[in-house]
């Protein structure tokens, strides 16, 4: 073992839509905490034992569809950083078959050895906290009377030009166009007009700026990466690539999780809450048996709340 050398490592991010705050904020994430062996079921996260049987409880964790939607958005964000502010060309990703997406930046020599404080800058800069968009604030808004700044144009390269795509969404006409890079200067009085727009929608430029990446997988060295086509363990499904990274013709459907063809009798072991699993709403109550196609079945079977009774041929 101690002659073993590390060789380098590709740059790898996790985006679970669980993280991303819209669809925490929409009650898009549900939690329960259930007991296999009495079927007593609670939203309590910090209770640990049964209150019933004493036994310990597993946890069902479970996030909507429409989230799915906003990780694979974050995604396609993700991407644009990586080429146009980093010049990183060869990127594999793919749904990592559970709620998010696996993105890998393969790096060459010259990047792959890159260590973890060099990685939790680049993690920083993509994320952008609290305290950085505080200090972006500072220094975009907090001006002089008697001057207008120019908002910040695409061409300006790094985080202005992230701003400035997402202020491309608040104007229109000339100053779209110099927004867009697409003509090399404004007005006084259009400069006024785009500082204005820019000022009133600050906070929801700001919203769009931040890319929820998983901090802790990016700066590992040694992360282990699911590989395309295997099975996720939480959920039964396939881990699908997103070829040429066209994120726009992804949709969660069962076509390509696996064994779409089968078909499995199944029983659950607690209630589950009314939720939207790939494309269909279910609401089941402890005891339930019915017969599902394996995408369906496999995601509760493999989340603990129901059990596998037999593949119905």
């Amino acid at each position: 073992m101690e002659d073993k050398k590390w060789l380098g490592s590709d740059l790898v991010f996790d985006i679970d839509a669980n993280e991303i705050p819209e669809c925490i904020e929409k009650g898009k994430v549900i939690q329960i905490r259930f007991c296999k062996s009495c079927g007593f079921s609670t939203d309590q996260q910090e209770l640990k034992k049964c209150p019933r049987c004493g036994s310990e409880l597993s946890r069902f964790d479970h996030v909507d569809v429409e989230c799915i939607n906003m990780a694979k958005e974050q995604a396609l964000r993700l991407v644009d950083i990586l080429e146009n502010d980093f010049g990183f060309t060869a990127i594999v990703a793919g749904f990592s078959g559970h709620r998010g997406f696996h993105i890998v930046a393969e790096l060459d020599d010259e990047y792959g050895y890159m260590t973890s404080e060099d990685r939790r800058e680049l993690a920083s800069y993509i994320r952008l906290d609290e305290q950085q968009l505080r200090s972006i604030e500072e220094q975009l808004t907090k001006v002089s009377k008697k001057s207008v700044p120019l908002v910040p144009r695409i061409s300006d390269g790094g985080l202005r030009r992230r701003i400035a795509l997402a202020l491309a969404r608040y104007v229109d006409g000339e100053i779209k166009a110099y927004v867009l890079g697409l003509r090399p200067s404004l007005s006084f009085v259009e400069a006024q007009k785009a500082y204005k727009v820019f000022v009133d929608h600050f906070s929801e430029i700001t919203r769009a700026l931040p890319v929820y990446i998983d901090t802790k997988v990016t700066i590992d060295t040694a992360h282990l990466v699911r590989m395309l086509n295997s099975i996720n363990g939480k959920t039964g499904w396939r881990v699908l690539e997103i070829k040429n990274l066209d994120f726009s013709s992804f949709e969660l459907s069962p076509q390509g999780l696996g064994a779409e063809d089968s078909k499995i009798r199944i029983k659950f072991l607690t209630d589950i809450p009314e939720i939207f699993v790939i494309d269909r709403r279910f609401r089941f109550f402890r005891g339930d048996e019915l017969v599902l196609e394996y995408p369906y079945a496999s995601y509760f079977i493999f989340k603990e709340v129901a059990e596998a009774l037999s593949i119905v041929r």
